[in-house]
């Protein structure tokens, strides 16, 4: 049994956007990274299939990338029904923390924090170099903001998914990471992540999404 049919015979893969990553994660090829927002100061159940599937990645032998939503979780993704509440930035800094200590003890893995290539961008070059790739329209019909469309969705929020593209793209071209696995709902993400990806560098290169199940 290959890795890729163990993860799907214990129920790990939910969609995979392209199949040539299959090979490349069975043998132990592949950079890849999951993340988490620093909206609490711990890893909770929510999190366990995401990080059952990683665990499994990195002991064939594939390279971890560990991360935290510095940035991101400053203005929070979008839940289903209201605005998250946002945090300030000591509370942000203190959750980081201690899931890095947690994350630490599960893998070894590179630790990141997005707000550290976000910060010092400036609000024209966010919407000259990434805003410009992405239509609206597409935008708005991923599932988290359609969701939102009835009862209201601020510009904040519905920048989240930009955000979370730039990191997948900065870890492209800084780690050569090719992977993103993450929950079933970061399905829109994931994809905006890899659009953005062949739009800056080609629509020939190697860049895969998975999503795993959610644990309801």
């Amino acid at each position: 049994m290959t890795l890729f049919e163990e993860l799907q015979w214990r129920g790990l893969i939910y969609n995979v956007t392209d199949e040539k990553v299959i090979d490349k994660i069975n043998n132990g090829e592949l950079t890849f990274y999951l993340g988490a927002d620093p909206t609490g100061d711990s890893l909770h159940v929510g999190h366990l299939l995401v990080y059952l599937f990683a665990k499994r990645l990195e002991a064939a032998g594939n390279k971890p990338i560990f991360l935290i939503g510095g940035a991101t979780g400053s203005i929070g993704d979008p839940k289903p029904g209201s605005e998250r509440q946002l945090l300030s930035a000591e509370v942000t800094a203190h959750n980081a923390s201690c899931l890095y200590k947690q994350v630490s003890g599960l893998f070894p893995a590179i630790m990141v924090n997005n707000f550290d290539w976000t910060h010092d961008l400036d609000i024209l070059t966010f919407l000259r170099t990434y805003g410009k790739f992405f239509n609206v329209n597409y935008m708005i019909n991923k599932e988290t903001v359609k969701a939102r469309l009835d009862s209201g969705i601020s510009y904040t929020e519905f920048s989240y998914q930009i955000l979370q593209a730039m990191d997948f793209e900065h870890l492209f071209t800084k780690y050569n990471c090719q992977l993103q696995i993450g929950g079933q709902d970061q399905w829109g993400n994931i994809t905006g992540g890899l659009e953005l990806i062949r739009k800056l560098h080609g629509v020939d290169v190697e860049a895969y999404g998975i999503t795993v199940p959610l644990l309801l």
